[in-house]
C-alpha cells in the first residue's frame, strides 16, 4: 500500500463509518477525515462518540458529524430514516464486531447461549447492517467491510470468531454478487493484526502490521473509485509486507 497520500481526495463526499469509536474505526475515521470527507461517525455510545471527537479534532480539511445508533440493530427502516438526513453516502466502512469473551475456550466447550450471543452479536449485526445502509449509498459510492483472516484458516479455541468471520465473508461477497454492478461497489477486506491506540497501549504492535489510519486511506481511494485495487471486490490485507493481495498468502 502506498504511503502517499491522494490530496483531498474526498473533498465534497461523504463517508459513514459504522464502528468508528473502536481501534480501527476510530484511526480510519482520522484519515478519512485528513482525505477531506465529511465523516458521519456512528457508535452505541455518547460518551465514546464525544472521546472519538475530541481525538480527531484538528484533523481536517474534513468535518466530522457523529450519531448515537446502531446500525446493527433489528429495526432497519428506523435506523436508515435517521441516517437519510445526510443524503446519499459516497462510502460506507463497517468495522463493527465481537471478538467474544478473552477466555480461549474449545468448541465442545462453549455454551448454547455463548454461540447464541455470538451470532447476534458478530453476524447478524453486519446481516442487519449491510440492509441499513446498503440502499443508503450512491450508485456510484462504495461500501468497505472488514473481515478476519480467521476467516480464511482454522481458530483453535476461539472458533465461534472465525466463524462468524467467515459467514460475514460469504454474506458480503454473496451481496456482490446479487448487486451484479448494477449498484453502489462492494469490497470485502479481510484484515490481519492491525495497529491501533488500544493494541499498543497495552503492547501489542508491530511495525510488520497495516495501521488504522492505512485502512482509512485505503477506504477513502476505494470510495473515490481510485487507485490500483478500485476494481478488486476482495482483497486480502494481513502484512505490510506483503501488501494488497487478490488472494490469501498460501
Amino acid at each position: 500500500m502506498s504511503d502517499i497520500r491522494t490530496e483531498h481526495s474526498l473533498s465534497g463526499r461523504t463517508v459513514l463509518v459504522a464502528g468508528a469509536t473502536g481501534g480501527i474505526g476510530e484511526g480510519m475515521t482520522r484519515d478519512l477525515l485528513l482525505q477531506g470527507a465529511r465523516v458521519v461517525a456512528t457508535g452505541r455510545d455518547e460518551e465514546r462518540l464525544a472521546r472519538l471527537a475530541a481525538y480527531v479534532e484538528g484533523s481536517g480539511p474534513g468535518t466530522l458529524d457523529t450519531q448515537v445508533v446502531d446500525v446493527g440493530a433489528a429495526d432497519t427502516a428506523s435506523v436508515r430514516e435517521r441516517l437519510s438526513a445526510f443524503g446519499e453516502f459516497d462510502g460506507v466502512v463497517i468495522t463493527i464486531g465481537d471478538w467474544g469473551s478473552p477466555k480461549r475456550t474449545a468448541i465442545l466447550d462453549t455454551t448454547t447461549e455463548e454461540w447464541q450471543r455470538m451470532i447476534a452479536a458478530n453476524l447478524t449485526s453486519h446481516f442487519h447492517a449491510l440492509r441499513t445502509l446498503t440502499p443508503l449509498l450512491s450508485r456510484s459510492g462504495a461500501l468497505v467491510h472488514l473481515s478476519g483472516f480467521s476467516a480464511e484458516i482454522p481458530y483453535p479455541f476461539a472458533a465461534l470468531v472465525g466463524a462468524t468471520n467467515a459467514a460475514k465473508k460469504s454474506l458480503v461477497r454473496s451481496l456482490t454478487a446479487e448487486l451484479g454492478g448494477g449498484g453502489p461497489r462492494v469490497y470485502e477486506l479481510v484484515i490481519g493484526a492491525i495497529r491501533t491506540r488500544p493494541r499498543a497501549a497495552i503492547g501489542a504492535d508491530s511495525p510488520h502490521w497495516f495501521s488504522a489510519e492505512e485502512l482509512g486511506r485505503h477506504a477513502g481511494l476505494l470510495s473515490a473509485h481510485e487507485g490500483p485495487h478500485a476494481d478488486a471486490p476482495l482483497q486480502y490485507l494481513l502484512t505490510r509486507e506483503q501488501g494488497v493481495r487478490m488472494t490469501p498468502p498460501q
